[in-house]
């Protein structure tokens, strides 16, 4: 087993268990009612995920969904609170998009007028923020990377990449956005994401014996209220 895989299934047993005893407690009568009045309400859903991408180490998916959940919590936590003194947090967007921006793409980038950005790099990082991002990812050993859209929209083009012999992982987050992945026919891909109140539109068309199993795409990350689609060129 590899050590991604043991990082993921530790960093979910440990949700698991902690909704198990939770539940348990509450059984019992041991969790007093403010506590109930916080723990058993949707936007925990939220937090449990981002919980889990934060011992994965998947820090703009974990910084998210956190911050998402904790917000629709706060009437719950904070009384008297009201949603109407929402512009007190505004600045939260700002530091969103400061993490985004301190891990922006690493790679060579070039312009490529009405078709987007041209990148060579082997790990991508993109995102589109309340706005819309279009790339073509030319590396010739592609490894993967991270893709996050709130708000927004990302079209990333995979036709002209060629998947390293290891095979690569590429982490999607979509907040509220969507995601378009047009990736080569015969690339083997395999989706382990989770979706809440969004999913996957797989479109791409089967290309039978001419996939090459020898290397995989690993979808991860989540959608919350947003889509990712897929489809084969």
């Amino acid at each position: 087993m590899s050590a991604t895989c043991s990082s993921k299934r530790y960093g979910f047993g440990i949700v698991v268990l902690l909704v198990g005893l939770t539940l348990l407690l509450n059984n019992f009568g041991f969790l007093p009612d403010y506590i109930r009045n916080v723990i058993f309400r949707w936007p925990m859903i939220l937090i449990l995920i981002g919980v889990v991408n934060l011992i994965n180490k998947e820090w703009v998916a974990a910084t998210i969904l956190l911050s998402i959940g904790v917000f629709f919590l706060l009437p719950a936590v904070l009384p008297g609170f009201s949603f109407h003194e929402i512009w007190r947090f505004w600045p939260v967007g700002i530091i969103l998009v400061g993490l985004v921006i301190i891990g922006g793409s690493k790679g060579k980038i070039h312009k490529a007028s009405g078709l987007g950005r041209i990148q060579s790099s082997d790990i991508i990082e993109e995102a589109a923020i309340f706005g819309s991002v279009i790339s073509r990812i030319q590396s010739q050993n592609f490894k993967g990377g991270e893709i996050v859209s709130v708000f927004g929209g990302c079209e990333v083009y995979l036709t002209e990449a060629v998947l390293a012999p290891e095979g690569a992982r590429l982490e999607i987050v979509s907040v509220f956005g969507g995601v378009k992945l047009i990736v080569p026919r015969e690339w083997n891909i395999k989706i382990e994401a989770s979706s809440v109140l969004g999913g996957y539109n797989d479109k791409r068309i089967p290309a039978g014996n001419s996939v090459d199993m020898s290397r995989t795409l690993v979808i991860e990350g989540v959608n919350v209220f947003g889509g990712t689609e897929l489809i084969s060129r």
